[in-house]
């Protein structure tokens, strides 16, 4: 299970105060053992400031970007003055995670989707997306809610298997958090965890894995103003382009069968998926020419 953090019970407020004006920032754990960061007392949750000790950041140790601008995520963004320029403090958050399934070594972390349904996910930077078992799909509601779910099919080293395609409106891994994630819905490759976390997330964060502490740090990047919705282009194009794929392969198969409910179905199925991709892309005011 998870590593145990040992909270400091701060006896004096002056002293965390005096800390702050030094230039320190203030460290705390929170109920789920996710360890955050802040530069005033006043950014700490009431019921957690009983919990807070003074935290130098050790700049060697840490990558460039954190020993800089790492502040906790209930501090707001803001502007300070450094070298060359103003910049945004960006966030960051340690996760626990479990080692092993078994013998084998892993990266297990808690994930929560939709904000309601959180379990065990097993980090995975060689996948490319985010793969959640029928056992999660099945809490979250997904089958049959009407928000667009179309059969396809999922290849790895054991061949290709069907799967379902549909959107996640959030996923959240600690205090790291990204919305609309396309998702991959298939059978769990182990009983130990309910799925695959990829790139698609884990692209929104700087992040490193500290085998010796068990936990995974994730740190926000500077958001690219040429990447609508913190998206790059070939993200855009590449989901419009399977979107469409799909739904003219199922019109396809809807003709050629006798009778074709099913395919229609799929066919529909895959066209809520692409008008939910369209309106998010409006949101974020995507070029029409990258969908």
């Amino acid at each position: 299970m998870f590593p145990a953090f040992v909270c400091v019970l701060v006896t004096s407020i002056f002293s965390m105060c005096s800390s702050v004006l030094a230039g320190d920032l203030l460290q705390w754990v929170d109920d789920s053992g996710v360890t955050h960061f802040a530069r005033s007392l006043e950014s700490v949750p009431t019921q957690y400031r009983n919990r807070v000790k003074p935290e130098k950041p050790n700049a060697e140790a840490m990558p460039k970007s954190a020993a800089t601008q790492r502040v906790g995520p209930t501090a707001s963004r803001q502007e300070v003055t450094a070298a060359g320029g103003a910049k945004p403090i960006l966030n960051a958050f340690s996760v626990p995670f479990e080692a092993y399934e078994g013998d084998a070594q892993r990266v297990i972390v808690q994930v929560t989707f939709n904000g309601s349904v959180t379990v065990p996910m097993a980090i995975d930077t060689g996948a490319p997306g985010l793969i959640i078992s029928p056992k999660v799909a099945q809490k979250l509601g997904l089958f049959g809610n009407d928000g667009g779910m179309v059969l396809t099919a999922a290849g790895g080293i054991g061949g290709t298997v069907p799967a379902m395609r549909t959107f996640l409106d959030t996923v959240q891994v600690g205090g790291a958090k990204d919305t609309f994630i396309p998702a991959t819905i298939m059978n769990s490759v182990s009983e130990s965890f309910e799925g695959l976390i990829g790139m698609v997330f884990m692209s929104r964060y700087s992040f490193k894995i500290d085998s010796l502490k068990h936990v995974v740090v994730f740190e926000e990047v500077l958001p690219d103003p040429n990447a609508p919705g913190g998206r790059n282009e070939r993200w855009w194009r590449s989901q419009f382009k399977e979107l469409h794929a799909l739904r003219d392969a199922w019109m396809k198969h809807s003709l050629d069968s006798q009778p074709g409910e099913f395919a229609d179905r799929q066919v529909k199925e895959a066209e809520k998926l692409l008008s939910k991709l369209e309106r998010h892309a409006s949101l974020n005011s995507v070029p029409q020419a990258w969908r």
